[in-house]
């Protein structure tokens, strides 16, 4: 006699009608984890399509068409005038869901990972998908982005370019699209380069680990700014590098006494036209130092070029690369800031002697950035909508930042302090001493407001409690609600 399952499998489905997918499979789906999981067992008999029907206030149609669909897949045997049933084979086939402590338990209580899969074990990453609140860090104006141009430049290359771009693309980057950085760079950020200097890589953070593990070994010294950006920093310490850093002070990082007293730093991570979080621009005194350590030791230099785009007084600064007469610099761009994170485009510009090697560990490591993404920047940055983007861009976020420095000082009026930057699309706010930023942090976080504890950039006990704010992403109709809600927090915080 079939067995009938426990009243339970009413219970534990849930159908969400606001979701994107559709009753029937996602009554389908619940049903076939049950099955593979065991909560259904080989010959078990399943509530009839009326009941099913009846129980989550669905049409019957629609209970049939999951149940018709898992009969298809095998889960389930339909038997004429007896009802439906989990199939008999299924124990036997399907693999079973363990538990999290049997999973844990047969892996043993000490897995045997390899030294940097351990070093990533223990780390606490905050890294989950954000939702654009205001005023998260870095994030663009997306309610101002030209998405019917993008779009149009996405078909205009699937229609043309679709039969002969499906296979793998070449490792260095789609090579119309590296001339048309290459044409960027020396117009916008003073810097001629050959367009075979550059290598397209799925973002800036691809980039960082291409060349900290191509020019540096297992317990080299990384020199880093403190405070610094930690996704980076971490980065670094997983594949086995010495952290190494270095203060930021108003002229940026102070790098001089540290290296000339460790000599095992080999590479020095920097961001010379803004730094972040703190803002400061490297001098050009301790630039062309930092150039001549380089040459004089052998070291290399990553050039971090973070939202160089952005500033509002003057043109861009020339990157140092564009200064670099050794071949000691590695300069990383990207399209996250200027564009939209989500597209996962970066590129690398190359002394000559690396092309080959980083060309080669692209083709193993990664085969090639998304070809689809390269053509369409491609023609965005060709038909000149990115030069256009980028010119109504600054405008929009030097308003934006005027109008947030403007509301910030009104609402924060004894409470905090917020500096005014001169480029990028962050501000800093100063909390009273003795607050704990990463605490109010989480407490904007629950009322809606997203910004970055200044104490997660320290690998030194922080100075100086302040939170990280983004004004380029904030509409005007966010920001006083937001600064009134931060500034409420604040308030109650002092109490």
């Amino acid at each position: 006699m079939a067995r009938r399952p426990s009243g339970a499998i009413l219970t534990w489905i849930s159908l969400d009608r606001g979701s994107h997918v559709s009753l029937a499979q996602q009554l389908k789906e619940q049903l076939r984890n049950a099955i593979v999981s065991g909560v259904l067992p080989g010959g078990a008999k399943l509530p009839s399509s009326r009941m099913l029907a009846a129980e989550f206030s669905i049409s019957r149609p629609t209970a049939v068409l999951a149940l018709e669909g898992l009969e298809a897949e095998g889960f389930l045997e339909m038997r004429h005038g007896a009802g439906t049933f989990v199939a008999g084979s299924v124990p036997q086939h399907l693999p079973r869901a363990m538990a999290r402590e049997d999973a844990a338990a047969g892996a043993g209580a000490h897995p045997q990972l390899s030294e940097m899969g351990a070093r990533l074990q223990d780390l606490t990453i905050d890294i989950e998908a954000r939702q654009a609140r205001p005023f998260l860090p870095n994030t663009p104006a997306y309610d101002r982005f030209p998405f019917a141009l993008w779009q149009k430049c996405v078909n205009r290359q699937t229609r043309l370019g679709y039969r002969s771009n499906l296979g793998y693309a070449e490792p260095q980057g789609y090579a119309p699209l590296r001339r048309a950085i290459a044409n960027y760079l020396a117009l916008h950020r003073s810097d001629a380069c050959h367009h075979d200097q550059i290598v397209i890589t799925p973002g800036a953070h691809a980039g960082f680990m291409l060349a900290a593990m191509l020019l540096t070994n297992p317990g080299d010294g990384i020199l880093v700014e403190d405070p610094g950006p930690y996704i980076a920093r971490n980065m670094f310490a997983s594949l086995g590098r010495r952290i190494v850093t270095a203060p930021v002070d108003g002229d940026g990082m102070a790098f001089e006494d540290i290296l000339a007293n460790d000599p095992g730093i080999r590479m020095v991570f920097v961001m010379p036209s803004r730094q972040h979080p703190t803002g400061t621009t490297l001098a050009l005194e301790r630039r062309l130092k930092l150039l001549d350590w380089a040459e004089a030791h052998g070291g290399w230099i990553i050039e971090d070029d973070y939202d160089s785009e952005f500033r509002y007084t003057g043109r861009p600064l020339p990157s140092m690369h564009s200064a670099d007469r050794f071949g000691r610099v590695i300069y990383v761009g990207t399209f996250s800031k200027a564009l939209f994170p989500a597209l996962r485009v970066g590129y690398l510009v190359l002394p000559p002697v690396l092309i080959d090697m980083f060309r080669n560990a692209m083709a193993l490591m990664f085969r090639c950035a998304p070809l689809p993404s390269q053509m369409t920047l491609t023609e965005f940055i060709s038909e000149g909508h990115f030069a256009t983007h980028l010119r109504q861009m600054r405008e929009l976020y030097g308003e934006r930042r005027d109008r947030f420095l403007t509301v910030a000082r009104q609402v924060g009026a004894g409470l905090f302090h917020v500096e005014r930057p001169d480029s990028g699309m962050n501000a800093l706010l100063w909390l009273p001493d003795g607050l704990d930023d990463r605490m109010i942090a989480e407490r904007a976080k629950d009322a809606g407001v997203h910004g970055y504890a200044l104490s997660d950039y320290w690998m030194r006990p922080s100075a100086r409690p302040g939170l990280i704010l983004g004004f380029s992403g904030v509409t005007p109709q966010q920001l006083e609600p937001g600064l009134e809600a931060l500034a409420r927090i604040v308030s109650d915080a002092l109490r």
